[in-house]
């Protein structure tokens, strides 16, 4: 939702060269892909997510969950 909320706002925090000098070529179609979904519908976004958790895995911080958990 934070990112949603980032794309409303009416200014830009990174500019689309920026991304590209920045980001790999795999990820920048995936921010790409991931704006296109978010400007058509909810299914959209829902088949963006499950195609990027296979692309880009999850990582999960474990001193994140040990230290949350106590």
């Amino acid at each position: 939702m934070r990112f949603f909320w980032q794309l409303c706002m009416p200014y830009q925090e990174v500019s689309l060269e920026e991304l590209r000098l920045n980001v790999g070529r795999q990820k920048l179609d995936a921010v790409m892909a991931l704006i296109s979904a978010i400007q058509s519908s909810h299914d959209e976004i829902d088949a963006w997510l499950a195609t990027a958790e296979e692309t880009f895995p999850v990582i999960e911080d474990r001193g994140f969950h040990l230290h949350s958990n106590g």
